[in-house]
């Protein structure tokens, strides 16, 4: 998630399906990098939660990928994963935060929006329910707000008059809150981290206070009033990684610390130890439920460790090929992102202890019809020069009727004179009710059915075109 206080279903089979594209001869993966058109950019921060990665554009609005099945995470509208950015339905956004089954959103306004599941109420809108919310809703007793954090069930909010508020399941002994309560033994704050059951605050002196659940075993959990962390040092900014806290002292160097434990071992808490190799650092970030925490230094190179394993100490690893990192993300599931002063982000994984090379983000492939961009629930994605698009979104317009048994797995997609039968059970598709052959059957991609676009597009009578330069799919319907 973004540093708090800085600036930063399974689908129903049948409700939608989607078309693979058969791509003209001239279209490569490779095609996906090279320019701005196909390179996400014009980004001004970034942020990851567990299972999804959030960047904010220059005009406000936000574009998530990853997600979970069935969550809402990405705030959309659905609640399928996607590979690519989709736009949330939300604009005026100056900070994200993810748990691993919400999302906050923090406006230019100081309110607060959140989209996602709410079975412990971590939506924060008063209600507890398995209803999903999968276009962000408005906190309404949130007003004034500096800045927002979340991890797993859990969520918070400090506000500009230095207050901090939580809600939905802030640790394992007391019931879970749907809506906002203030956080009662902490000085004025000015940012704010959450982590495994606990959370941290730094105040306006340059101190952390540490909250939550102090020790998981196996009997009941044992608890933390806010306790400011051991030592003299002042900080200027914190971070947290599943059970670790780390903060950036005021000389730049960082240290990190345990907040809470997952079995009563040896070993102290809120004791905080050096990072090697970390010195010089001006941001930082951990991750929702990853184990690493990575930082910007001020030369704009970042830096990265694992926290997984308590230790002696920690030493952090460059990221090799990142030199103007302005802001940071970690995902669990999805990776490790820098945003660039470009405005591009650069993505990275941890292989064998190492970070890998790092590799920009793709824009969305956009589909244009009638002089329109199609409003897709995910975009197109390209497979060995294969790109998919929602059957649904690209059809319906095209005239065709599309109807779906979800009992049996079988689609048809029917326009004057032409049936197009699809089975997703056998990987079939029949036109007029004669089989078609092996290049043509659907696959599934992230709980989606996949058919041929092509196909479709020019058995019904329509035009498809690919125009690389603007990495987009143009639909021509005939006159």
């Amino acid at each position: 998630m973004m540093r708090r206080g800085t600036f930063k279903t399974a689908i129903l089979s049948g409700l939608i399906a989607v078309v693979t594209l058969l791509m003209p001869a001239n279209l490569y993966a490779s095609d996906l990098s090279g320019n701005n058109e196909k390179i996400l950019s014009d980004v001004v921060a970034i942020s990851g939660g567990e299972r999804a990665v959030y960047a904010i554009k220059k005009d406000g609005t936000v574009w998530a990928w990853g997600g979970f099945r069935n969550s809402g995470l990405l705030g959309n509208g659905y609640t399928v994963p996607s590979t690519s950015p989709v736009q949330m339905k939300i604009d005026n956004a100056k900070d994200i935060a993810s748990g691993s089954r919400h999302t906050l959103i923090l406006k230019n306004d100081g309110t607060v929006w959140a989209t996602g599941s709410n079975e412990d109420g971590q939506l924060g809108i008063g209600i507890t329910s398995y209803d999903k919310a999968l276009e962000p809703v408005q906190i309404k007793e949130l007003v004034n707000v500096k800045a927002i954090a979340a991890e797993s069930n859990q969520s918070l909010a400090l506000l500009e008059d230095g207050t901090v508020w939580q809600w939905g399941k802030t640790d394992r002994v007391n019931p879970p809150s749907n809506k906002p309560v203030k956080v009662e033994g902490l000085s004025s704050g000015l940012e704010i981290s959450v982590g495994n059951g606990s959370a941290m605050m730094l105040d306006n002196r340059g101190k952390v206070h540490v909250w939550g659940t102090r020790l998981y075993d196996t009997n009941s959990d044992k608890l933390r009033n806010p306790t400011a962390i051991n030592g003299a040092q002042e900080y200027t900014a914190i971070a947290t990684s599943r059970q670790r806290g780390a903060a950036i002292q005021t000389d730049g160097t960082v240290w990190t610390w345990n907040n809470s434990k997952q079995f009563p071992t040896p070993g102290e808490l809120l004791i905080p130890v050096k990072v090697q190799r970390a010195e010089n650092a001006r941001q930082i970030v951990g991750g929702s439920s990853s184990s690493f925490i990575s930082i910007i230094k001020k030369d704009g190179t970042v830096w990265t460790w694992d926290s997984y394993w308590d230790g002696p100490s920690y030493k952090a690893l460059q990221v090799k090929g990142i030199n103007d990192a302005v802001d940071l993300a970690s995902s669990q599931f999805s990776g490790h992102y820098a945003l660039l002063k470009n405005g591009t982000v650069m993505k990275w994984t941890m292989e064998l202890g190492e970070p890998s090379e790092p590799k920009p983000v793709n824009a969305p492939i956009n589909v244009v019809m009638k002089g329109e961009t199609l409003s897709l629930v995910i975009p197109p994605i390209i497979i060995n020069n294969v790109s998919y698009v929602p059957l649904r979104g690209v059809f319906e317009p095209l005239g065709a009727t599309i109807e779906w048994n979800q009992g049996n797995f079988k689609g048809v997609v029917k326009k004057d004179d032409i049936t197009i039968e699809i089975n997703t059970s056998s990987e079939g598709m029949k036109l007029n009710g004669e089989t078609l052959t092996g290049e043509l059957k659907p696959i599934s991609v992230n709980y989606v059915t996949m058919v041929p676009l092509r196909f479709l597009s020019e058995t019904l009578g329509a035009e498809v075109k690919w125009q690389s330069d603007k990495n987009t799919i143009y639909i021509n319907l005939p006159k």
